[in-house]
């Protein structure tokens, strides 16, 4: 499989001069952050661009980034943008300031450090639940069953509920037309003649998530202490259900959009490098308990999700000014568009060698230069970082293990390119792989010893050095 990441219409990016960039491709920056990446060196700590009759900045210096990042007196984040409040209704996602920052604090205890150790067993039973009806005799489209696999966990092991796998189904179609249908609103709100596509399916599929979402409050199982997250935002709001629907609403939406596209560019590289697959299946079962796995427990697995991160995650934050201000020796006026490149760092040959390779092993404990995982900016960074991230890097490597034990993902068409979807984050387009049930291993067996995954040939090797 091929990801063909250049497939955006128009003339490739122009040299660029002493002014900045002129005539960029935003969309096709979007697309192939490996293309940006290669102009960082060139390119001074703020360029001035444009995309049609906008005017925009990017920003490439790492510490600068990091201070536009965190300053939100200066720079609006995107979620309260005007052009999303049908989309985010003043909930968690849309507010600002001091009104952001105590929400953040009410949802706090549900993602501490001692909830989260006991989140994998959950996790792990849920992930072998929603993969046990996966169909073996037909490709699957991966974005859609991926994006069906997130929503399933977040309901169960974050909101404590369940939704019917009709609702689940209906739900990872809609991420989809979602996700795109905001991108668009957000990318042309400087341009509000212009018709957004999708207009009438986006309001459907809201719809469907809002009947998704009351179907998780009537279903909801409180903790006995009541620091699960749904208990605790109906506790901050007692009497106004309307606040606690549009927060949970938010957050389903943020958790399964990020998960899925992880998940959905995670099965993308196994089907590419089935060394790992194997390799991943032998690390879950050396663990102490197979039945109740931990992310702690798989560094292989969570160095896979953090080099799919890595190469896949969404490679653009952005920003607005709120008033004119000066940055990197740039002016820029109020209301300007701040471009915050994280997919292009984290394809800085200064920062990882051989940076276009999909390596899990850099991220290896051991690895040398020593993994900085902090420097992939996952989960953004400042006042809006995501307060799920933690979750989330107990979730995933427990996923991946799962996964990887129960079934052998292989492309369906090896020779197909694989597009990269316009979404707030992207997804592969046009992924269709079996699932196939893998082999049972043999009660008492494990890896054969000395096991490991040359990073050079990206094989699974032993130490007499056959595959």
């Amino acid at each position: 499989m091929r990801v063909n990441r250049t497939a955006c219409p128009g003339q490739p990016p122009m040299p660029p001069g002493p002014g900045g960039l002129t005539r960029s491709r935003a969309l096709r920056f979007w697309l192939d952050p490996a293309n940006l990446a290669a102009r960082l060196d060139q390119a001074g700590p703020v360029v001035r661009t444009r995309t049609g009759p906008a005017t925009a900045f990017q920003v490439n210096d790492p510490s600068l980034l990091r201070k536009i990042g965190s300053d939100e007196d200066t720079f609006r984040f995107w979620g309260p943008d005007p052009s999303l409040r049908d989309f985010n209704e003043h909930g968690v996602v849309g507010l600002e300031g001091a009104a952001h920052r105590e929400r953040r604090a009410v949802m706090r205890p549900a993602f501490a450090a001692s909830r989260l150790t006991t989140l994998g067993p959950d996790v792990q039973a849920c992930t072998r639940r929603l993969l046990a009806d996966l169909p073996s005799d037909r490709p699957l489209d991966i974005r859609v069953e991926m994006s069906r696999l997130a929503c399933g966990l977040l309901v169960s092991c974050i909101f404590n509920s369940e939704l019917t796998p009709e609702t689940l189904s209906r739900i990872a179609a809609a991420r989809s037309t979602l996700s795109s249908g905001t991108f668009w609103r957000y990318a042309l709100s400087p341009w509000p003649w212009v018709p957004v596509p999708r207009r009438r399916a986006c309001r459907r599929a809201l719809a469907e998530l809002d009947e998704a979402v009351r179907q998780v409050r009537a279903g909801h199982r409180p903790d006995p202490d009541g620091q699960d997250l749904v208990s605790l935002l109906s506790a901050a709001a007692p009497g106004n259900p309307h606040a606690v629907q549009r927060d949970i609403r938010a957050l389903l939406i943020a958790g399964m959009e990020t998960s899925a596209s992880t998940l959905a560019w995670t099965c993308y590289e196994l089907g590419r490098h089935p060394d790992y697959q194997q390799a991943i299946q032998d690390e879950a079962a050396t663990a102490p308990d197979t039945s109740r796995l931990q992310a702690h427990q798989l560094p292989l697995a969570t160095a896979f999700i953090q080099e799919v991160i890595r190469l896949h995650s969404i490679p653009f934050l952005v920003r607005r000014t709120r008033r004119q201000t000066f940055q990197g020796g740039v002016r820029m006026p109020a209301g300007a568009v701040v471009t915050l490149p994280l997919g292009a760092l984290r394809r800085d040959r200064n920062r990882y060698p051989d940076p276009d390779v999909f390596d899990p092993q850099r991220w290896l404990p051991h690895a040398v230069p020593p993994p900085v995982p902090a420097a992939l900016l996952a989960y953004g960074l400042g006042p809006r970082y995501c307060p799920g991230a933690a979750a989330a890097d107990a979730m995933l490597p427990v996923v991946l293990a799962t996964l990887a034990g129960l079934r052998t993902l292989r492309p369906a068409r090896p020779d197909r390119k694989i597009g990269v979807s316009l979404e707030l984050t992207p997804t592969p387009k046009g992924l269709t792989m079996y699932a196939t049930p893998c082999e049972p291993r043999l009660a008492g067996t494990g890896p054969a010893p000395g096991t490991n995954v040359d990073s050079g040939s990206e094989t699974a090797s032993t130490e007499s050095g056959h595959p």
